[in-house]
């Protein structure tokens, strides 16, 4: 079941967070307002034991204004989402908010829609960092078998990973080029032992962690061209297939997947 979206409101005026609450049916874009905040105290007080992924914040508060809020949020996360709203279009809390690393800046009064793209495009960059942090740790998992379970893997299991993170841009990386070219042994044996031991076919193996290094290669570089990053990811000239299969396995294309890296640069 896919997990929902987490939004927390914090506004000083009644009548805004009211709006805000009732304005979109949020529960048809799996979303849940997890908490509606007269002030940046009560608003801390409830992140000290819950989460949220995407704050609203008012810049005009008593007491701990809004952009003293948002600095106390990024010192102890930097990567939650902030969406500022303001009755006060002044250059210079625009400027400071950007600075401090907020996705917008909407100013009151705003209708649905506004709020709504903003809030889904909060939602899809949320659910992006989510998905490669995902297929990361799994990954770091898989790596850490041994000691998960106290069941190491053998020797020769051990060579083939190995191999596979030496060999990753070969486009004619298999269990059969492996067995051939490299460890010399029988190509049905090392593929039963792969499978009992990884739990995971060799190619659904390779498939996931070549993913997993074309989001890195694109994470690092939103520049970076499809040709490089497919060359790069084992699959030769052939970019067109790379991105056939990053889109199947991720649900995004490449270009998608880098304008939302550039966005969140």
């Amino acid at each position: 079941m896919q997990e929902n979206f987490k939004v927390m409101v914090v506004d000083d005026e009644p009548i805004m967070r009211e709006a805000l609450a009732s304005q979109i049916p949020w529960d048809q874009y799996q979303i849940t307002l997890v908490k509606s905040a007269a002030h940046a105290i009560e608003a801390m007080d409830y992140l000290a034991e819950h989460d949220a992924d995407l704050i609203l914040v008012d810049i005009k508060m008593p007491v701990i204004n809004g952009i003293d809020l948002i600095k106390l949020i990024r010192e102890k996360n930097t990567t939650i989402e902030i969406v500022v709203i303001s009755g006060f279009a002044e250059f210079s809390y625009v400027q400071q908010t950007l600075r401090l690393g907020v996705r917008d800046y909407l100013l009151k009064p705003f209708d649905e829609a506004t709020l709504l793209s903003v809030v889904l495009a909060a939602k899809e960059a949320w659910q992006k960092k989510k998905m490669l942090s995902d297929l990361q740790e799994n990954s770091a998992q898989a790596q850490q078998h041994a000691a998960r379970t106290g069941k190491p893997y053998s020797a020769t299991v051990m060579q083939v990973l190995r191999i596979i993170d030496e060999e990753i841009a070969n486009k004619d990386l298999s269990l059969k080029w492996i067995s051939a070219e490299r460890m010399f042994l029988n190509e049905n044996y090392l593929c039963k032992r792969f499978q009992e031991e990884v739990k995971q076919r060799f190619s659904a193996y390779l498939l996931e962690h070549r993913m997993i290094l074309a989001m890195r290669l694109m994470t690092r570089d939103a520049d970076m061209q499809i040709q490089t990053v497919a060359r790069e990811t084992g699959f030769g000239d052939n970019a067109q297939y790379f991105s056939i299969s990053f889109k199947k396995y991720t649900g995004y294309t490449p270009t998608e997947f880098r304008s939302h890296i550039r966005q969140s640069v």
